[in-house]
């Protein structure tokens, strides 16, 4: 009797290893036996290029499930079962980009946090740093034993500004914060769209014999040159004299920030895309005061700078 129950386990137990067996077997079947190849061109795109890319593939189907993985500058091979995809890629290494929303392709979006670390009572944002991004709406993905090759060129979706300020009497100044209001603070990667900057884009800006040079940089959608429609962009700056009163100029770039980009031509050895590197022109001079340098030296920020009412207010239109 406990011989035939033994049997009868046994057989109990092989049954259900070969029903798991075949239920594994349907998993595997569901899945490509290769996966998906994903190619990324760079020609013409960069030569800076980044550290690493993250690709997420976004079901369609509510049981489907995201598919996510990280890359090299030249792509990767990436599991993926078949079914319909949205999918996303961008470089993720990044210094002052940060992503949100990214549960779903609709939501995934860029930013960049407030700045800290600065002498300044004013709440301003961080200027994105060079962001490449692939966004494909609806792909299928076949069941193939084959590799699938997909391959893509990324675009980058930040441009970068500079400019140059003559200064009369810029011996007077010891220190400059910069901000540019009015710009874009967000990238929508699934759609190419922008939103409104929370505050300031904070701007570095340096002194240099009788000039200030300040650069910096914001999303922007394809179909304009940087900035979101209707809106004034005002570029602000505080000069801080070395008796420590504070001179406010403010500057009317919207023109410079939103005129169409020139027609895209290769950049010479040494030199940036001009499509994405825009040289705002100034042509106003500021004149700064003759200051007496208080007792001690003075020349720096003494707390913060965050009331000016009885300073300068200077406006300076571009042309």
């Amino acid at each position: 009797m406990r011989c035939t129950k033994c049997v009868f386990l046994l057989l109990l137990l092989g049954l259900s290893v070969l029903l798991a067996g075949c239920e594994f077997r349907d998993i595997l079947d569901d899945y490509p036996v290769s996966g998906v190849q994903i190619k990324l061109d760079w020609k013409g795109v960069t030569e800076q290029l980044p550290e690493g890319m993250r690709v997420i593939f976004y079901p369609k189907s509510e049981e489907g499930r995201k598919v996510e993985n990280y890359l090299s500058i030249e792509g990767g091979v990436v599991k993926v079962p078949p079914g319909y995809y949205d999918m996303v890629i961008y470089n993720y290494n990044t210094e002052s980009v940060l992503i949100r929303g990214d549960g779903a392709y609709e939501t995934i979006e860029a930013y960049t946090g407030p700045c800290t670390g600065l002498n300044s009572s004013e709440a301003m944002v961080w200027s994105p740093d060079p962001l490449y991004v692939v966004s494909v709406k609806d792909m299928k993905i076949e069941k193939s034993e084959k590799m699938l090759l997909m391959e893509f060129q990324p675009k980058l979706v930040v441009k970068n500004y500079s400019f140059e300020i003559k200064v009369k009497g810029l011996k007077n100044v010891a220190s400059i914060i910069c901000n540019v209001d009015g710009m874009n603070g967000s990238y929508y990667i699934s759609n190419g769209s922008c939103t409104a900057s929370v505050a300031p884009i904070y701007v570095e800006a340096r002194k240099g014999g009788d000039v200030i040079r300040g650069s910096f940089s914001a999303f922007f959608v394809s179909e304009s040159a940087g900035t979101r429609s209707g809106s004034e962009v005002t570029m602000k700056l505080l000069l801080v004299k070395v008796d420590n009163t504070v001179q406010e100029v403010k500057v009317d770039i919207t023109a410079a920030v939103t005129a169409p980009s020139p027609p895209p031509t290769p950049p010479e050895e040494g030199e940036g895309d001009p499509a994405t590197d825009i040289e705002i022109p100034i042509d106003e001079e500021i004149e700064v005061d003759d200051v007496e340098v208080p007792p001690g030296g003075g020349g720096g920020m003494g707390g913060d700078v965050g009331d000016w009412d009885d300073e300068t207010d200077v406006e300076l239109p571009v042309n």
